[in-house]
């Protein structure tokens, strides 16, 4: 049933070495539909992320797995999604569940084998589907063979593998940096009496990108998925991957920017190479593999960088100026979307509110009265501008957070060996109302939430007037409709504070008004800023419904969205 819906000389060349013999064949996402708009698939994509432990457990312990998303690709296509970002599901000891990762070739046995991978790439392929890997390049588990390896003596060949320093000279770490999670970003290792570095937990310790085995070893690493039918990496933690080679004490460590934007580890410029290094590799495979970056940068000229100074790094770096939001103002998104458009030098954005580390897009910007509606209204923000789209699973059916009395309830144990705040938003998929909510026949390591008795996949494909059918309209429209599909953006002006627009345009002139009011009463807005003559015709999509304009005037109901078709003269 459809719905609608730094190497030095020496590195250089190991480094080419690895490129030349990661080089192959496999095209993943062959069976993918054919583009309405040209150039690589991932320009235009909607990326599903699927948090592995939550999406489907097949074999009833509780704990979703790789099977589980093979059970569930039909639903992903008749979402209409063009690929899946899979959260780590490598073996781990789960002190960041999976992002501290101690095998990157295998899969954790909660989560299947590489025989149940080798089964979701082949069906996924079949639904014209791509897959993205997780790949962890900043730092490993404290329990990654490299890693007991290094910690074993001074002088063990992988000990520089990772980042070690001598203690300061009374007896502390070697600076006063201070982890992301909290508390110093060194850790003691007695053995040794040195320091080793991590911007995570000390369960992560830090790698080293300026050696090149290590270097290489990674490079192996992506050769090893993409020759299994990876589609290309979402890269966690990329502007951390490498540190001011002085390690000096910050001078305001109580003030400037937070500890994930400090100079002396975060975006350094020597970072550049490993990213084009990493490229290359990706370009020795057919079907235009891709890198999405986890790639935290305070302003827009700062996100261009990313792409790299000739485009040869992430080809789609998150733009977290925008993920980061809390609070639905129409000018701030407005500023932020129009810069993503007219600042990155023509290269492909990349929108999402949502993600295993965010508030649920539900949660952070309901305001508890409208939530349903202004659910539909974050949705068009990622969905209807020019780029990619990323999704977090759930979040088109409104799943919210788990409330905090509902998530202080679960149990700490096998299944969820430490509490995570950030858990709130990785409770168990919502397939039905009943209990297990279609998720498992056991209890699940995260309880449901209660809202699943009405935010779930059955009863909202019941409903014509469900989220879920509206995110699967937005996903058709840029799927069939030459404007979303390949059209440019068009910067627009409301004359109203409360509301925001922007066009997408076709080569002839056409195309399509997307008119947003972001609050809770009705509003009127003027287009301005339309080509000459154009004329808005009629409401191809609206939440609620809305009449065709009058002329460049439009109005819409609380937080409602209306997209408009735009005639040429």
């Amino acid at each position: 049933m459809n719905f609608l819906f730094s190497l030095q000389r020496r590195g250089r060349a190991c480094g080419l070495a690895i490129l030349i013999a990661l080089a192959g064949s496999v095209a993943p996402g062959a069976g993918a539909r054919e583009p309405l708009a040209p150039g690589p698939w991932w320009q235009h994509a909607v990326i599903y992320e699927i948090y592995v432990r939550s999406f489907q457990d097949s074999n009833g312990d509780g704990i979703g797995d790789l099977k589980g998303i093979t059970q569930r690709l039909d639903y992903l296509q008749e979402l209409g999604v063009d690929a899946l970002w899979l959260t780590p599901f490598f073996p781990s000891p789960n002190f960041d569940f999976g992002y501290d990762v101690s095998d990157y070739t295998d899969v954790s046995p909660e989560y299947g084998s590489l025989a149940d991978w080798d089964e979701l790439v082949r069906e996924a392929d079949r639904r014209g589907i791509r897959i993205l890997v997780d790949f962890v390049l900043n730092h490993t588990s404290d329990q990654h063979a490299w890693f007991r390896a290094a910690r074993s003596a001074r002088d063990n060949p992988k000990r520089d593998w990772y980042v070690w320093r001598k203690g300061s000279s009374d007896g502390g770490p070697p600076n006063h940096w201070q982890s992301i999670f909290g508390g110093p970003a060194w850790t003691l290792d007695p053995a040794s009496g040195e320091w080793y570095y991590h911007i995570f937990l000390p369960q992560q310790p830090d790698v080293n990108w300026n050696n090149p085995q290590l270097r290489a070893a990674m490079f192996e690493v992506a050769g090893f998925w993409l020759r299994r039918g990876a589609a290309g990496f979402r890269l966690d933690a990329t502007p951390y991957l490498v540190e001011d080679p002085a390690f000096p004490d910050d001078p305001h460590p109580e003030s400037g920017p937070p500890v994930w934007l400090k100079p002396y580890n975060s975006g350094r410029p020597e970072t550049h190479e490993v990213l084009r290094q990493l490229r290359a590799v990706l370009g020795g495979f057919a079907g235009d593999p891709v890198l999405l970056g986890e790639s935290a940068t305070a302003n827009i000229a700062e996100l261009a960088a990313v792409y790299g100074k000739n485009h040869d790094e992430i080809q789609l770096p998150m733009n977290f100026l925008i993920g980061n939001l809390q609070a639905l103002d129409a000018p701030t998104f407005k500023r932020q979307i129009d810069d993503a458009q007219l600042k990155l030098g023509g290269q492909t954005p990349v929108f999402f509110l949502s993600s295993h580390d965010h508030s649920r897009q539900w949660s952070a910007f309901g305001d508890g009265t409208h939530n349903d509606q202004i659910a539909k209204l974050t949705a068009s923000l990622t969905l209807a501008p020019r780029g990619t789209a990323l999704l977090y699973y759930g979040e088109e059916l409104g799943m919210g957070d788990l409330p905090p009395q509902e998530l202080a309830q679960a149990r700490i144990g096998p299944k969820r060996p430490r509490a995570d705040e950030r858990d709130r938003a990785r409770s168990p998929m919502q397939w039905t109302g009943a209990s297990g909510v279609g998720f498992s026949s056991a209890p699940a390591w995260l309880p449901a939430a209660r809202a699943a008795a009405t935010y779930n996949v059955a009863a909202e494909r019941a409903d014509p007037d469900s989220i879920l059918h509206w995110y699967g309209a937005l996903i058709r429209l840029r799927h069939e409709d030459p404007a979303f599909a390949s059209g440019s953006y068009l910067p627009l002006e409301t004359g109203n504070a409360q509301t925001l627009a922007f066009a997408r345009m076709s080569a002839d002139g056409s195309g399509a008004v997307v008119a947003l009011n972001a609050s809770a009463q009705e509003q009127e807005l003027r287009i301005t800023g339309l080509p000459a003559h154009a004329q808005l015709r009629e409401v191809i999509l609206s939440s609620p419904a809305a009449h065709a304009p009058a002329g460049a005037t439009l109005r819409l109901a609380p937080y409602g969205v209306a997209i408009v078709r735009l005639v040429a003269p």
